[in-house]
């Protein structure tokens, strides 16, 4: 442990948290754009999900009154090829840049991996962009005989509405803009005969809880929740939003994204998919959807 430094319970200083992060991802990003996961309306957000009595799953490292390193163990459960766990999901992890390749990352996984056991979960989800330095530290903690494994690969898909914002956050070269423009992209998608989506309501809740409860039978991960705990997700002023596709009278299909703004030569909100589920549309439904 580094001399002055204290790993505890996040103390709540979300600008800090949101100062020190965008400094770190900075750094490691160089000029190319990211997200930023670190807005603290978002953070309130996810951290009012956790229990008060599981608070010191939010773990920092702090140098007095400084903090220099962030990890987000958030419990939740999982359905995992038909068996339901309860288990984390690691988010988040940071350390400012003046502190990097010090242990101190390494050292919040172990706290992390300590509190785990104490509770008594059945494992520790995490995602990692490979390349990066978060995924050099799972050899590390491999080669130390922690069990890791490797469950599936994912993408990113983005779909552009508007190409002018978008290059003028992202400062697209020409090759790409004529790219984007040939396979018709720069178009906005046009809504399908017969297909009007609303704004989510309260009462929907059942009916969108049951689409995702369908829908995570046909998928090897997804996540479990009841209805309360949905609910927060299905409508949170400034940070998430969901459309219905309702057909006689009945919700048949939702999509629910979280808005982040996109840190790139200018500020952008992007909208990213965080719950989608159509599990009784028919084929041609679902094109249109």
């Amino acid at each position: 442990m580094i001399e002055g430094l204290s790993i505890e319970r996040f103390r709540g200083d979300y600008e800090g948290l949101e100062r020190m992060a965008h400094a770190s991802w900075r750094d490691e990003y160089g000029q190319a754009s990211f997200p930023n996961f670190y807005r603290p309306a978002f953070l309130r957000y996810l951290f009012d999900m956790v229990p008060e009595a599981k608070k010191d799953h939010l773990v920092a490292a702090y140098k007095g009154d400084e903090i220099v390193a962030f990890l987000a163990n958030l419990p939740q459960r999982f359905d995992l090829r038909g068996n339901i766990y309860h288990a984390i999901y690691s988010c988040l992890l940071v350390v400012r840049k003046e502190h990097l390749r010090r242990g101190i990352a390494i050292d919040l996984i172990r706290t992390a991996v300590e509190a785990n056991k104490k509770y008594g979960y059945d494992f520790s989800l995490l995602t990692l962009e490979t390349g990066y330095r978060s995924t050099l530290m799972m050899d590390k903690l491999r080669a130390e005989g922690n069990r890791i494994e490797r469950i599936r690969k994912s993408g990113v898909m983005a779909r552009i509405l508007d190409l002018g914002r978008v290059d003028a956050s992202e400062d697209l070269k020409g090759i790409e803009k004529a790219a984007i423009r040939l396979i018709g992209a720069h178009r906005p998608p046009k809504a399908a005969p017969g297909v009007a989506l609303r704004e989510y309501r309260a009462s929907d809740l059942e009916a969108c809880h049951a689409l995702l409860d369908r829908y995570r039978k046909t998928v090897a991960l997804a996540r479990v929740c009841d209805k309360e705990e949905l609910a927060p997700e299905l409508d949170c002023p400034d940070v998430a939003r969901t459309l219905v596709w309702e057909k006689d009278g009945r919700v048949r299909a939702m999509i629910n994204f979280i808005l982040h703004d996109h840190l790139g030569k200018k500020v952008e909100r992007w909208a990213w998919i965080n719950h989608v589920a159509f599990p009784d549309l028919a084929p041609a439904e679902q094109a249109s959807f």
